[in-house]
């Protein structure tokens, strides 16, 4: 099916059930990022392969909505489909909510499916779409009827991450779960987001390409817990392990019916930006007015990392330093031999180098490896049929991360392959100082993210040059590599920073059609220090990865940004090369040891 067959087919179903609008959502009955197969649906419509955006149809119009990372990708996959790209995250941008209040008549109908569209943004277009009369419907799973092929549901089997890696008990956590809604007044609690539910109970699968969750609902009341999932994936010492601890197992699909079977005299905790819909309208029926709709506590308790996890993120970036220096010495020397290296195979032989490393589990997330003109997309995907040979000039990018049985990692590296042009060597530069001033940053506790955003900004503004994608973003503990509820970038999200939080910092520069830039490394915030001033926090740097310096401009940057690198590059070499061959550890050291700018101290 075309993309324009499939929207011609649901105007059919349109007509014929009385709506006068449409949406296809970007997500699945748990809002997740990234998605199993059986709910792609956007991309079985659209043919847009982006990990965000939503299309919604009307009688004469349909649209994608997306931001800024994927408007070339966007423009690309929709040209011919009939499909027209409203971007988002830009000024005067118009989100399809408020773009539908305006574009129906009157008493007009719209569908969605309530099995994947949270509570959340069904509340935000009721109340946009009131003044009009404008009804909100709700028709689970109506997808069927245009994709007989649908995927299942995924069957991979679960396995529990142990206590010496998670630095907390099933057990334990259940307990502070129950103390928590206690706190609330609520008798019970409903969760829904996977990565909460695999952080919960020490869970770990594979439903998801490079996500290790598991596709499930976890019920928790003072006295019970039930995991509604698909029973076939637990073997039977996990279900032991589970039955210990209390935790009931049911099948996955009798979620809506277990509601009402849950006591409903006191009221229950649910996050309405997570719940789906559908799920939520049979929580309503059987609890009423005693629903407690806020933000999961689970989200605030797993993004500030134990000693434990902590002591994880370091091995895990350590291993993967080990990685990227074996790729990188490959990488250079077959390009010195002159063989032909696309950007898959670059990929391909990076993974191949990460799976020799203990604990490897599977990539955090498919690699973008762009060469040139791709890197200017920044979520970029090399398909066989897309796929750029790998050449003696210009810059390479590489954004790629790994699960591991201690951590999870996420790392980009941009490297030149040979000559580079002014600009390249200058927007370089720039985009490094960036990531230097906001590893560098002290600040006062109750910061924010959108605070400190700015600072990763500012070399770039200062040529009236920026990125249009956020500056970081939490990662999970082996679960998703985009976490919350922390976050960097200029949009105001009303969350501190606070110690033990590991957040991305990745500033980028990219020219279409010309060269993307970024460079990223993962940040842990800690206590700094007290004074008469306040409570200081500061981060600290977990990549071990180094840092190319000879597309550097030297004269751009100050005795400060060059000690940063110097020190880090230092680090990187005193902790990898002993994990090296001689060949390979000589290499290391001609790119950092060798290359230092031998600052003095006192500055």
């Amino acid at each position: 099916m075309t993309p324009k067959e499939n929207i011609a087919l649901l105007r059919q179903m349109m007509q014929a059930e009385g709506w006068d609008a449409i949406v296809v959502s970007g997500t699945d009955p748990h809002s997740s990022e990234y998605l199993p197969q059986r709910w792609q649906a956007r991309k079985f419509v659209s043919g847009f392969t982006g990990s965000y955006g939503t299309v919604v149809v009307t009688a004469n119009h349909a649209g994608l909505w997306t931001d800024t990372r994927y408007f070339i990708q966007a423009t690309a996959q929709l040209d011919g489909t009939g499909i027209e790209l409203h971007k988002l995250r830009v000024p005067e941008a118009v989100d399809y909510p408020e773009w539908l209040a305006e574009a129906l008549g009157e008493n007009s109908t719209v569908c969605v499916d309530g099995l994947c569209m949270p509570l959340a943004t069904v509340e935000h277009m009721q109340a946009l779409f009131a003044p009009k009369g404008i009804k909100v419907v709700s028709r689970p799973d109506y997808i069927d009827a245009l994709w007989p092929d649908r995927p299942a549901l995924p069957d991979a089997p679960v396995f529990e991450l142990g206590v010496e890696y998670t630095g907390r008990s099933r057990a334990d956590k259940l307990v502070w779960l129950r103390e928590s809604i206690a706190q609330r007044s609520c008798g019970s609690i409903l969760l829904s987001s996977l990565d909460e539910i695999a952080w919960m109970l020490n869970l770990r699968s594979s439903d998801i390409a490079h996500t290790p969750v598991l596709i499930s609902y976890l019920w928790v009341s003072a006295d019970r817990a039930v995991l509604y999932a698909s029973l076939d994936k637990f073997d039977e010492s996990l279900r032991a392990a589970l039955a210990a601890d209390g935790v009931e197992l049911a099948p996955y699909a009798e979620v809506m019916a277990g509601v009402a079977t849950w006591p409903a005299e006191a009221p229950i905790y649910i996050d309405g930006a997570m719940l789906n819909y559908a799920l939520y309208e049979q929580v309503i029926a059987r609890y009423g007015d005693k629903v407690v709709n806020a933000t999961s506590p689970v989200k605030l308790e797993k993004a500030i990392k134990n000693e434990t996890e902590i002591a994880g993120f370091h091995c895990a970036y350590h291993k993967d330093g080990v990685a990227h220096a074996r790729f990188f010495y490959w990488l250079e020397k077959a390009m010195e031999r002159g063989e032909r290296i696309t950007e898959i195979d670059a990929a391909n032989k990076l993974i191949s180098i990460r799976k020799e490393m203990d604990g490897y589990l599977d990539e955090s997330f498919a690699p973008i490896s762009a060469y040139g003109k791709n890197a200017a997309l920044p979520h970029y995907s090399a398909t066989p049929e897309n796929c750029s040979v790998l050449e003696p000039r210009g810059l390479y990018l590489l954004d790629s991360g790994a699960h591991y049985l201690d951590g999870s990692t996420d790392i980009t590296r941009t490297v030149p392959l040979g000559p580079l042009t002014d600009d390249e060597a200058a927007d370089y530069t720039c985009v490094l100082q960036g990531m230097i001033a906001l590893s560098l940053a002290s600040f006062p506790r109750g910061t924010r993210g959108a605070n400190l955003d700015i600072l990763a900004r500012m070399p770039l503004w200062k040529y009236n040059r920026n990125y249009g994608h956020g500056t970081g973003h939490g990662v999970g503990h082996v679960l998703c590599v985009h976490e919350g509820p922390q976050d960097l970038r200029q949009n105001l999200y009303d969350q501190a920073m606070l110690p033990g939080m590991i957040t991305s910092c990745e500033p980028g520069m990219y020219c279409e059609g010309q060269y993307g830039i970024r460079h990223e490394n993962m940040l842990l915030c800690y206590e700094d220090e007290v004074n008469e001033y306040g409570d200081w926090l500061a981060f600290m740097t977990l990549t071990c990865t180094y840092i190319d310096t000879t597309p550097l401009v030297d004269e751009l940057l100050t005795d400060e940004e060059k000690m940063f690198i110097d020190c880090f590059n230092t680090r990187v070499y005193e902790e990898i090369a002993p994990e090296l061959s001689d060949e390979e550890a000589a290499w290391l050291k001609s790119k950092t040891i060798d290359c230092l700018f031998d600052v003095e101290e006192e500055f």
